[in-house]
């Protein structure tokens, strides 16, 4: 969208557009800087506020660095909606923040039909160092911290064949900020990293494989499913999403015996999903242990290898 415009940078701008988020340089210090929002995912406005904070997040915690504020930003008709639905959203939100020590500073509200909520979020690399989704190499094991499947099931929300009692599991998750993996990733030196959201796993898989110059070979029977969302997507229930990120992947994925159910399960559109990053093979042990300590549930779900693009396969 920007190819051809000159952005403006200076010799403070560490990384511009382009990765989970932007890092400058002032003062001695590394600041990164990045925004998302979207739209209820949730009919209970609490845990959209909370889940959209969560996910606004993400991307420093990506970057291997620590949140320190946020403005809001918000989209809403007061004529179509209660403004105590917003005031719920807040809620979830300063809970949300609160939970990781961030300090909200303002925002700015926008009158919208289709109602909008997200942060801008400025954190800071503590120790100097920030992770890229560059840097992947032949040999390094494929790490992921959340299951994959969320678009499905919020489809099938909307669709009213499941209703938000019965993903208590996948609103655990996307409820779970990134803290503690992106911990996890620093404790074994990882390679690159990235979060999983919106273009699904294989999506954002290829964007480190691209940038590394890399193939990512991924082990679909090692990959973190929901349970309810193999179910939906067996019913032909998906989301758009899902065959946009695929249309994207597919020409440069290598598929090894995947039904086209799985293939769309690891292109679901993902919200407030887990840490993606690649880590050195000898680091292993250390992973499983990091992992304990930290109380994390991790999975490893493939390796790295010489080529380009993906592989998909079932072991």
């Amino acid at each position: 969208m920007i190819k051809g415009i000159d952005l403006y940078v200076d010799e403070r701008t560490l990384l511009g557009v382009g990765d989970d988020a932007g890092v400058y340089t002032y003062g001695g210090q590394i600041f990164v800087h990045t925004v998302d929002f979207i739209t209820p995912i949730l009919n209970d406005p609490y845990l959209w506020g909370a889940i959209s904070s969560a996910n606004s997040l993400s991307d420093v915690y990506a970057m291997g660095c620590k949140p320190l504020n946020a403005l809001a930003i918000v989209g809403f008709n007061n004529c179509d909606l209660e403004i105590d639905v917003l005031k719920e959203v807040m809620r979830g939100c300063a809970d949300k923040l609160r939970e990781a020590r961030t300090v909200l500073l303002g925002g700015h509200t926008v009158d919208d039909k289709e109602p909008k909520f997200g942060l801008a979020v400025m954190g800071v690399c503590e120790n100097g160092r920030y992770f890229t989704q560059e840097g992947a190499k032949p040999g390094d094991l494929i790490a992921l911290t959340k299951p994959v499947g969320v678009g499905v099931l919020t489809k099938g929300i909307k669709e009213g064949k499941i209703s938000e009692r019965d993903i208590g599991d996948a609103i655990g998750y996307m409820l779970m900020l990134n803290e503690k993996a992106s911990e996890l990733a620093k404790a074994v030196e990882a390679s690159a990293c990235t979060d999983v959201t919106g273009f699904g796993l294989l999506g954002h898989s290829m964007n480190i494989a691209t940038k590394s110059k890399v193939r990512f070979a991924i082990d679909f029977s090692k990959v973190p499913i929901y349970e309810e969302s193999v179910f939906l997507i067996r019913q032909k229930i998906y989301p758009k999403g899902a065959l946009d990120n695929y249309n994207f992947v597919r020409d440069r994925t290598i598929n090894e015996g995947l039904e086209w159910w799985q293939i769309l399960l690891l292109t679901d559109p993902v919200t407030s999903g887990g840490l993606l990053f690649t880590f050195p093979e000898d680091k292993e042990e250390t992973f499983k242990k990091e992992a304990e300590n930290l109380g994390l549930r991790v999975w490893v779900i493939g390796k790295v290898e010489e080529g380009e693009g993906l592989r998909v396969y079932v072991s």
